[in-house]
């Protein structure tokens, strides 16, 4: 039997009537067409900008390397490679320091764990969070100037990614290559002029 909870009793599946369980099934459903639809148009939206920036809309398709070009894209490969080394290794001192186990109980006891047993965890949390974080700023940043837009876009971005994504990926604008690698230019120009 369940126990009485805020919405009255708590069942399980086997519990439920025929149209109780139609109505879960139904909601359910309803759900999963929603993330299918959802991710439809994400996809054909990230096929839009890979087109804009003149790269083929059919690299958005493969994972991992879909993230590279869109780095590529910002003009970013640096970070991109940062960010996977970052996280290939911070996860493997994860696990090679025996402190996984945070990941993988049901109801890991964080009282119990001692910071100072496991320094290379702790380090490789923080680099994690640093350079993914820092990275996703910069990345969204770089993106906003890609396409021609400023500041609001840029913390429409920031916080409201999957949103002004599809606006990015339907709207008219047009890719600068020049407003992403204007950095990189005027810094090889400064060197230049020096020597």
């Amino acid at each position: 039997m369940g126990s009485l909870g805020i919405m009255g009793e708590v069942k399980t599946i086997n519990d439920l009537t025929p149209s109780e369980a139609g109505a879960v099934g139904t909601f359910v459903g309803m759900i999963a067409a929603l993330v299918i639809v959802f991710y439809i148009v994400t996809v054909i939206a990230t096929w839009k900008i890979f087109k804009k920036a003149g790269e083929p809309g059919w690299k958005c398709l493969i994972p991992i390397y879909n993230i590279y070009i869109m780095y590529k894209i910002v003009g970013m490969k640096a970070w991109f490679w940062a960010i996977l080394l970052t996280t290939i290794v911070g996860y493997a001192v994860i696990s090679l320091d025996g402190s996984s186990y945070l990941f993988t109980e049901a109801k890991p006891d964080f009282n119990s764990f001692d910071a100072s047993k496991h320094v290379p965890t702790v380090i490789s949390f923080i680099a994690m969070f640093v350079v993914s974080i820092w990275g996703g700023i910069l990345y969204d940043w770089r993106t906003s100037k890609a396409f021609g837009h400023g500041v609001a876009f840029f913390i429409g971005l920031l916080f409201f990614q999957p949103i002004f994504w599809l606006i990015l990926g339907f709207d008219s604008s047009k890719y600068h290559k020049k407003a992403v690698m204007g950095a990189t230019t005027k810094k090889k120009e400064g060197k230049e002029e020096k020597e």
